[in-house]
């Protein structure tokens, strides 16, 4: 009986690994961007409705979008709203512009709504959102 590993074996363990990670990176991709307007000094938060349920139309998942436009001073209080609600175990802020929810069950993000329709921040994506001021 053999215990050493054939070519396959190892194309078997390289494929399933590679599949792992591919997966891991689709389901934790940051799903909004920053963009600075210079122009009219405001922000524009573009994003994918996590809130949404999911659907699909010929076997193609309709995506939703949102889209939530800041001036310089809502996105600085944003931010400071995010790491606010991070420091408790349940809270819901509610601005002018939108809203920032941290559910009990969830321990590592925070919902921002808008609209009827949301996404999550972690706290790694603080640093993400500091680097657009």
């Amino acid at each position: 009986m053999k215990n050493k590993f054939e070519l396959i074996d190892y194309f078997m363990i390289f494929a399933i690994a590679f599949f792992i990670l591919i997966g891991t990176m689709s389901t934790m991709a940051q799903s909004y961007t920053v963009t600075k307007c210079e122009m009219h000094d405001h922000y524009v938060i573009s994003f994918i409705d996590e809130f949404n349920d999911r659907w699909y139309v010929d076997g193609e998942e309709v995506i939703s979008y949102g889209k939530l436009d800041l001036t310089k001073k809502e996105y600085v209080q944003l931010i400071k709203d995010i790491k606010k609600t991070f420091k408790q175990s349940e809270k819901e802020l509610d601005r002018a512009n939108y809203a920032v929810i941290k559910y009990g069950w969830v321990r590592d993000s925070v919902w921002v709504y808008w609209d009827n329709k949301a996404f999550s921040v972690t706290k790694e994506d603080i640093e993400y959102l500091n680097s657009k001021l």
